[in-house]
Formats: structure tokens, sequence, C-alpha cells
């Protein structure tokens, strides 16, 4: 204590000195650092030794096969059944983990056949991430996966096909499918596509991470058809539902498909034909569009089935009544939609059956009639009435958002493929 006090007073006596007789201030006395000896080679092996001897987490990426279950992907990896019957008893994993599909991939740690941590995606957008807690036991949450959503530019003219147009473009075949469906009441692609025919879409691509995952909606699109051209843009309202309008607002939809299935080509028109069974000539009062077994097949319109069953010749039939007398009918049907019988009401483009050759059928096809009041009418020359148009109290944001998608549109024709 006392040496303290007389340092303090010593070095007070110095700094006064300094200041009355102009001596530089004295530098106060700093502690050596201290050097601490590096540790010697008998402490780092013992180190090293210890880190080597802690436990290894193994990990696992299974991709699921055709009749994968979760038991056998786990007696394959040697893991504790006991574990996933933990994991599956947690509140709401238990549906979600037991629907596997072919090429889901499930993430696994495990260590000496114990479940450390499990991750399967479960939408797009969201992860199950199952981990064991500091307890021993078990915790699930559902993990948010963002996505991104890029417009993109695809231009295209028909030579062959429209699948085949894509293809060489490096598009998909969803997206050729998509287009025909959003062209599908102004265009039958099955007969009426022409060599020299043009397509032009702006569509958004989806991306997560930074990779592409797939198509999604087409925003708009142009389809010039034997010098005609058909516009969309794509308008979704306030309360999320979607639909493609002309840029002047009316609606694509119609009250009748032009065809009730798709990508398929017709083996026999409306009118008087030999028929290739009977072997006589006589009226046919339909449309026969040759298609694959199993093809599926849609309801032209919104209606109700007035008849389900067998048919003489027609073999398995649908007959659906519409509104202002009209009825279509389905005839030639391998099978029948799940769930459809008579008085069930369908609307327009649900599956209704599947392409077959029952009844007097040489190969399989569809035959598709179209009746007003029991009078047959050639369903190639209906002209629909479209539905809805865009309601005034909407027209100012429509206009705005069409306007956009249609500068897109314009500036499309000149990228011939979109840039993942």
């Amino acid at each position: 204590m006392r040496l303290a006090v007389a340092g303090g007073l010593i070095t007070a006596a110095a700094i006064w000195m300094s200041a009355q007789f102009g001596l530089p201030n004295p530098e106060p006395q700093r502690p050596a650092p201290v050097r601490e000896s590096p540790p010697s080679p008998a402490t780092e092996l013992a180190a090293a030794a210890s880190k080597a001897l802690e436990p290894i987490v193994s990990a696992a990426e299974v991709i699921v096969r055709r009749d994968d279950t979760l038991d056998g992907i786990f007696h394959r990896l040697a893991l504790s059944i006991q574990d996933l019957s933990a994991v599956r008893s947690l509140p709401g994993v238990r549906r979600v983990l037991d629907t596997l599909r072919p090429g889901d991939v499930i993430r696994l740690t495990y260590l000496n056949g114990e479940l450390r941590s499990l991750e399967r995606r479960v939408s797009e957008t969201q992860t199950l991430s199952v981990a064991r807690d500091a307890s021993g036991g078990f915790a699930a949450q559902i993990v948010t996966n963002e996505v991104q959503r890029r417009p993109a530019p695809v231009h295209g003219e028909i030579e062959a096909s429209l699948f085949r147009t894509m293809s060489d473009l490096g598009e998909s075949d969803a997206l050729a499918t998509q287009l025909a469906e959003v062209f599908r009441y102004d265009i039958d692609f099955a007969e009426e596509l022409r060599s020299g025919d043009s397509f032009t879409v702006v569509v958004d691509k989806v991306y997560r991470e930074g990779r592409f995952l797939h198509d999604g909606d087409i925003l708009a699109a142009e389809f010039v058809n034997a010098g005609h051209t058909y516009r969309a843009v794509r308008y979704t309202t306030s309360d999320g539902n979607s639909d493609y309008y002309t840029p002047d607002g009316k609606s694509l939809r119609k009250e009748f498909l032009r065809a009730p299935l798709e990508f398929t080509r017709v083996s026999s028109g409306f009118g008087l034909r030999h028929h290739p069974i009977l072997n006589r000539v006589r009226a046919h009062q339909g449309i026969d569009y040759a298609a694959p077994q199993g093809t599926p097949v849609r309801a032209a319109g919104d209606g109700r089935v007035r008849f389900r069953g067998v048919q003489g010749g027609y073999g398995n039939v649908i007959v659906l009544a519409h509104t202002s007398g009209i009825e279509t009918l389905y005839g030639h049907l391998s099978r029948f939609a799940p769930g459809l019988g008579i008085g069930s009401h369908v609307q327009q483009g649900a599956l209704i059956g599947y392409v077959g050759m029952t009844g007097l059928a040489t190969g399989p096809h569809l035959h598709y009639e179209y009746r007003v009041n029991g009078v047959h009418r050639n369903p190639a020359s209906i002209k629909s009435l479209p539905a809805t148009p865009i309601s005034p109290a909407l027209r100012p944001d429509f206009d705005a958002k069409a306007q956009d998608l249609l500068v897109q549109l314009e500036a499309a024709r000149s990228t011939p493929a979109a840039v993942r």
C-alpha cells in the first residue's frame, strides 16, 4: 500500500515538473507481455487421439423406389424401428411422412443404428425436418423453401407437331400441353395445326436455390393458326381465381370444348360413310377420334350424367345432359372414371372415361356425338358462346396488367427459347 502511494507521488511530481519546465511527459510503465509456450508434441498427440475416438455420424440420401416403404428403408439401413415409431407418433407427421412416391428423396443421419435426423421435401415449398432433441426424443417442423419465378420468353414455328417444336426448343411436353389448354376452345390441335403456324409464350420458370424446377403458368400467349392470330393473357382476381382472356377482356372459355380429348386425330368425320364392320354405307352421326387405348376422355361442357353403361354397337357409353336441350355422347370407352354415376354433375374438362374399343370397333377410338333436342349436329360446326367477360369493376386493373403482358409478349417474339 505504501509503495503504491509513493509511486503515485513520484509520477505526479514528474508530470508537474514537465508542465513547469517543458520536459517531456514520462511514459507510464507497461507490464511485460506474457508469452504462452507452445503446446508440447505430447499434448497435440493426445488431442488428436481424443478427436479420432469421437463417434462418427453417418449420412444417407435415399431415392424412393417403386413399392418402397419407410419400414423397408429403415431395415435396409439397419436403423432403429423404435425410432421410426417415435417419429411417426409426432403430431401431423405420420400422414406427411408415409405418403411416398417414386423419385422422392429422404435424407437421414444416424449413429450406431440410432436416428439423428430425417428430412423429406413434402411439396415444392415445404420440407419436413425431424431431429433428435436434448432429451433423446424427436422434434419435427415444416421448413419453408422459397422458390423464385422468372418470366421467360418462348417462340417457335410448327413444322411437324407442337410437341416436336417444343422439344427442338429445349422445352417440356408439359409446356406444349399447357399451351394447347389455353387455346383449346379455338383451335383443335389434333386436326387444325398447319406447317408454318407459330406461337409465342411468356411463361413463369420456377427455380429453387438457383436450380430450375419446372415450368409454371403461361402468363401470355399468342398462336397463329392458318393465318388467324389468337392471343391470351392470364388474369387473377382478388379472390385467387385465374383464367385466360383476350386482350380486350373476353373470356377464352366457351360452353363446349372443340374436342373432348387432347392430341389425337379424326379417323371418321360426320356424315355418310362405309361402316368397316357392318360393310354398308350409313350415316355417321358423330366424329371418331383415333387415340391410344386408355387416353383420358373429358366432358366437353358442364352437365349431368344421363346414361352410363353399355349401348349396342357403341359399347361402353356415357351421355351427358347440358343446358338448352343439348346432349353429348362418348362411345367405345374402355372404362368409366371412378365415382361417376347416373345423375352425377360434371364440370367442363372433368375426366369421365378412357378411350377403348368396346362395341363395334376395329381399333381404339372415341365416338363423340352432339345432339340438340334429339337432333344430331356436326360437333365440328358448333360455335359455342363465350363465358362471362371481365367485369367493369375489374376492367382498369385488367387493362393495366394485360398491357404489361402484351409488351412482354411482343418482346418474346425476338427470343427463340427461354433461358434457364
